[in-house]
């Protein structure tokens, strides 16, 4: 099949798919993953306390245990205390589990997103049963997978034998990895249900998603990039006042770097980048503010002084190679990997939201009240 025809506007590096990129600070990095990890701790040792009693749960065909109940009710439990408190709740009252906001109580949100989750949940053994894939007990029987998978580790580590990946898994572990296991089975099958896709169902998407498949161009840049905030009166007037000189000498189609070597308080703040392709992601992390300024500019032109959230600017392009989307023939195998994830996901959803549901809602509530006020002493 042929290429499409080149598209004359470009997408920016942050319009496009491809790469998804954070826009703060490694120091904001730094406290988000210190913050996540606080937060993965808590959730283990909330689950690790033994729950009160048993839960009587069946979704389809499968059985949900108590723990694997457990677990996605911690996962859950933060979000529905922060949507809570938002809306003028306090944790410290002893009722705050009881009381209903909108006529809905905590504890009921926190059921209705554990139910939502685990519906998936059961969703995913119920396809793998249904396929054959050899899960003894689906989702009922997860805790005993993990425990013998676990035994077995032990065993290999104790022996010196070498154990790939993690040397024991927890039961959050452990349902991601058959989880990702059962995904990666059904999907690399044509015989089940949505996996086979004929040659013009993938030119078709590859059509509708042309972005996702562009590649991103070669360029180059000078620039000049000064942290005003972080020098003093004097020194910010200095610094202004030669960068509106080196301004207005650039309109007259110089090049920035070889103007900007005569002015001293200018030439600590300049730096030159050749950026390639493949990276375009890296970079975009790394000075996404410069390459944002200067993305749609041609060879030669440059952006003029920017004085932007305390910092200044002068971008100048200085040279690009421009490519085009990325050949259907090339990008072929990628799109089929992606249709049959994306068609995963949708069986998963209709099978969740198919699945009959044998439980009392009202003691499950009951249930998760009484974890909740224990867990906070009250």
């Amino acid at each position: 099949m042929g290429n499409p025809p080149k598209k004359k506007d470009k997408a920016r590096p942050h319009q496009r798919q491809h790469p998804q990129k954070p826009r703060f600070p490694i120091l904001w990095k730094l406290i988000a993953v210190a913050g996540l990890a606080l937060c993965g701790m808590i959730v283990v040792l909330l689950v690790k306390r033994a729950p009160q009693s048993d839960i009587s749960l069946k979704i389809g065909d499968q059985t949900v245990p108590s723990d694997v109940f457990c677990l996605v009710m911690q996962q859950n439990r933060s979000e529905v205390v922060s949507m809570y408190t938002s809306q003028g709740l306090s944790t410290a009252q002893t009722s705050f589990w009881r009381t209903e906001v909108e006529g809905k109580s905590p504890a009921r949100a926190l059921l209705d997103d554990t139910m939502q989750e685990l519906q998936e949940l059961a969703a995913a053994y119920q396809l793998a049963q249904s396929c054959g894939f050899g899960l003894d007990g689906g989702l009922g029987g997860v805790t005993e997978r993990m425990e013998t998978e676990n035994d077995l580790r032990s065993a290999k580590l104790e022996a010196g034998e070498h154990v790939y990946g993690l040397q024991s898994y927890t039961l959050q572990t452990y349902l991601s990895y058959e989880t990702d296991w059962i995904a990666s089975q059904y999907c690399s099958d044509a015989a089940h249900p949505g996996m086979d896709i004929s040659q013009s169902q993938l030119y078709e998407y590859y059509q509708e998603h042309l972005d996702q498949y562009q590649k991103y161009d070669d360029i180059s840049f000078s620039y000049l990039k000064v942290d005003l905030n972080q020098l003093d009166d004097s020194q910010k007037q200095v610094v202004q006042t030669q960068a509106a000189q080196l301004a207005q000498e650039m309109t007259q189609g110089k090049e920035l770097q070889q103007q900007a070597a005569a002015y001293h308080a200018l030439t600590p703040y300049m730096t030159h980048v050749d950026i390639l392709s493949d990276q375009v992601a890296s970079y975009s992390r790394a000075i996404g503010d410069v390459m944002e300024l200067g993305w749609d500019l041609q060879p030669g032109e440059d952006t003029g002084l920017v004085e932007l959230n305390g910092y200044l600017f002068l971008v100048q392009c200085t040279s690009r190679v421009e490519y085009d989307y990325q050949p259907f023939e090339q990008v072929q195998s990628v799109i089929l990997s992606q249709m049959r994830k994306e068609r995963y996901e949708t069986l998963l959803q209709q099978t969740a939201d198919s699945l009959t549901i044998e439980a009392d809602l009202t003691e499950l509530e009951s249930f998760i009240i009484q974890e909740m006020e224990d867990a906070n002493g009250k």
